[in-house]
């Protein structure tokens, strides 16, 4: 019994859409980095917020037509799917990547960042990547690209 779950899991794992997706949330997860630490040089890292929204809106419109051609190769309502995605992405944005972050930035004070290439990139803002990309894939896969 454990062991046929422990297979089912792993089978999960490594599944065509698993990997799809891990690969398309990277993708997505880079847009949002690379715009936030873009505009972070403008307005700083302590006005992370102003840098967040840009990027976050940049990496949902890069992360709605992955995540309905590649990963989920949904045939859906477009518009349909793409008012729910949004909603649903803004809901998991508001949650982690402002109130994760706030946590760990502000509160904790996890301001270290990690010097690549020319910038600066925020280790509370790859935390909250993480914790993102799981929770959308969750709402995605049962929520937004279903079938019937």
């Amino acid at each position: 019994m454990l062991k046929e779950r422990l297979l089912r899991i792993i089978r999960f794992l490594f599944s065509r859409e698993v990997i799809v997706y891990v690969i398309a949330g990277v993708l997505a997860t880079l847009v949002n980095i690379v715009v936030f630490t873009v505009l972070c040089e403008f307005f700083g890292n302590d006005r992370w917020w102003l840098s967040n929204a840009p990027a976050i809106l940049a990496a949902m419109i890069f992360a709605f037509y992955t995540n309905r051609i590649f990963v989920f190769r949904s045939k859906g309502p477009i518009w349909q799917e793409m008012g729910k995605f949004l909603i649903s992405r803004l809901l998991v944005s508001l949650a982690f990547e402002y109130g994760a972050m706030y946590l760990l930035y502000n509160l904790i004070g996890l301001t270290a960042s990690w010097h690549i290439i020319q910038w600066d990139i925020l280790i509370s803002k790859l935390v909250t990547q993480v914790l993102v990309m799981v929770g959308n894939y969750v709402i995605s896969k049962f929520l937004i690209f279903t079938t019937k």
